[in-house]
């Protein structure tokens, strides 16, 4: 008898020995798995809800996060979209997590997410790093590291005769690009 005893109290020690290390196992991965994240894949678990940001020059954009790239987000709110690099972030919160992000890596920079504007038209107002609004109009081109804006009146369209000058802008002195509708 007692040594039954004895191998059933040896069997219960080696199981829960065993489920500790287990446990210990599973939060080592965790812990590799959080070490793993970049920021972008951390701010995908909010896609479709309400994201508040912080950029860099103070100003504070809401809205709910539409999408996004390697380097950018984009936020929707009222009637405009913010397209925002990565970089002009001082900090962002989100009270909810989305239904995820599509699995694959990102690969759509900034400059791409900006030719989609140049393709359509769109007017747009840019925000720098220091807060202060750096031009309003179109977007006539998009470079490596700059874009172009056409200067125009908010009541005219693009053309040629309406363009009052033309900026050009370092993607280094970003902080938003806000499609105008």
């Amino acid at each position: 008898m007692r040594w039954e005893s004895l191998f059933a109290d040896l069997e219960a020690q080696f199981e829960a020995d065993e489920a500790r290390n287990q446990d210990s196992e599973i939060q080592e991965f965790v812990r590799i798995e959080r070490a793993r994240q970049t920021l972008m894949q951390r701010l995908a678990r909010h896609l479709g809800t309400r994201v508040d940001v912080q950029l860099l020059g103070g100003e504070r954009v809401g809205g709910r996060l539409a999408g996004i790239g390697k380097d950018w987000l984009v936020l929707h709110h009222g009637g405009s979209e913010e397209l925002i690099p990565i970089q002009a972030l001082a900090w962002w919160a989100a009270l909810e997590v989305g239904a995820g992000p599509p699995p694959g890596e990102r690969r759509v920079g900034f400059s791409q997410a900006l030719r989609v504007l140049v393709r359509d038209r769109a007017r747009v107002s840019i925000g720098g790093l220091d807060g202060q609004l750096l031009a309003s109009g179109t977007l006539d081109q998009v470079g490596q590291d700059f874009l172009e804006v056409a200067l125009h009146s908010r009541d005219e369209f693009r053309r040629s005769a309406a363009v009052l000058g033309r900026t050009v802008i370092p993607f280094a002195a970003l902080a938003r690009v806000r499609r105008e509708e």
